[in-house]
């Protein structure tokens, strides 16, 4: 699956102009987009006009009562995280704000530590919901094109990809993804064929991983009696991705007499099985993807370059995580998070000390690295909290100046409960 959530909105509704610009300089730490409005009706309509992560409220507005501010809220945008605040309450009405969709209740809005970490549950509860949402969609339409994959960031330089890449995905073009390996280029590619409107099947392919005696058959196919041991056709990956995307990863590896013929299909839009003449009308959509510096393999003579330029038509480069270290934090609580559901472990409290140190960190093995850690740290954890001391020793050891970034699951209605027994 994968479903866009961006870099993030949050939305301050309150009629004290001074407590939302003290809020709002708070939030802008967390590098997220933030609206302001001064009544519930104006939120109202603003939630309906464009997609906003987090809410924040006060408890007291001019126009409506909270109650009914946070159910036309829910009713309008149901994956915005609520937190409502500014105001005294009881345990029972506390419990009433929770079930009318408030994700946590914030007392003391000086405490802009406080202030950030509700901000994040809200957030974390946001993309839960689109996460949740993508897989029902996936289940009911029965197809890896059903729904648009989930990708979470929050840097600037992913947004600029992902607005690139909607723009050229309804087109045909070639598009060739670049990056070190485990930036998430598989993903990509599943998230240009998912908002592509192509009705075929996505299907990748490892360049690397295949003999060139095999690789061949796997693109194009064969008919019976091709070779010894071909006692039926088959068609290749070509064929069965009519309609559809094929990615053809590590292409860099590609020997180069299939190369030539890879070269022929994009030139002429169809392929021929081994051991026939009848060639076969392609449409697909080919994406090619590299962490090796494709240019210098053509200088090397390792790659034809006429092939170069015809991959070349959409160059898309995915930075490493280093680089985009403000997706940090929201990866590692998602990964987090699906290796608990994943394994049926409870999900632990993350210390702002062990994100701090993965912001940090290097990331030599990108995306991929994160999400492996994540999960070793649930399986290997002791008790209900993981702090710095739990990350391995090289992790563990990076200095952080980036700021305070804390993600958090959001607090669920039940711990609200059992707080007041």
């Amino acid at each position: 699956m994968v479903t866009v959530l961006g870099s993030g909105t949050v939305l301050i509704v309150d009629e004290d102009a001074a407590r939302m610009k003290r809020l709002s300089a708070a939030i802008s730490t967390l590098g997220y987009s933030i609206l302001t409005d001064s009544s519930a009706r104006s939120a109202l309509r603003r939630v309906h006009s464009r997609v906003v992560n987090a809410v924040l409220t006060s408890g007291s507005l001019p126009d409506m009562p909270i109650t009914v501010f946070l159910d036309r809220l829910r009713r309008s945008n149901t994956a915005a995280g609520i937190v409502v605040y500014g105001t005294e309450t009881t345990r029972e009405q506390a419990v009433s704000l929770m079930k009318k969709g408030a994700v946590d209740l914030l007392f003391n809005t000086e405490n802009e530590s406080r202030v950030r970490e509700s901000v994040q549950r809200a957030f974390a509860y946001s993309s839960r919901v689109f996460e949740d949402n993508a897989l029902r969609q996936a289940t009911r339409d029965g197809s890896p094109g059903g729904a648009e994959p989930v990708l979470l960031y929050r840097s600037g330089q992913m947004e600029k990809i992902v607005q690139r890449i909607r723009k050229v995905a309804p087109l045909k073009a070639t598009v060739l993804l670049t990056g070190e390996s485990g930036t998430g280029k598989d993903l990509i590619a599943q998230y240009i064929h998912s908002v592509s409107g192509r009705r075929g099947e996505y299907i990748a392919i490892n360049c690397a991983a295949i003999p060139e005696t095999l690789l061949e058959d796997e693109l194009f196919g064969h008919v019976r009696g091709a070779f010894t041991g071909a006692e039926q056709t088959r068609e290749g990956k070509f064929e069965a991705a009519r309609r559809g995307t094929l990615l053809l990863d590590e292409i860099g590896e590609m020997p180069l007499g299939i190369q030539v013929k890879l070269l022929r299909v994009l030139e002429e839009g169809h392929v021929t099985r081994l051991g026939s003449n009848t060639p076969v009308p392609t449409d697909v959509r080919l994406i090619a993807a590299t962490n090796s510096d494709l240019w210098a393999r053509v200088q090397e003579g390792a790659f034809r370059e006429d092939l170069f330029y015809r991959l070349k038509v959409v160059d898309v480069h995915i930075p490493p995580l280093r680089s985009r270290r403000k997706d940090i934090p929201l990866l590692a609580m998602s990964f987090l998070r699906q290796a608990s559901e994943k394994h049926d472990l409870p999900m632990p409290e993350v210390s702002q000390e062990l994100l701090d140190a993965l912001t940090a960190h290097s990331w030599p093995g990108n995306v991929r690295q994160l999400r492996n850690l994540m999960e070793s740290l649930l399986i290997e954890g002791v008790g209900d909290r993981l702090d710095r001391d739990d990350l391995p020793e090289d992790i563990a050891g990076s200095s952080s100046s980036i700021g305070d970034i804390r993600v958090e699951l959001p607090q669920t209605l039940e711990s609200i409960e059992k707080r007041g027994h």
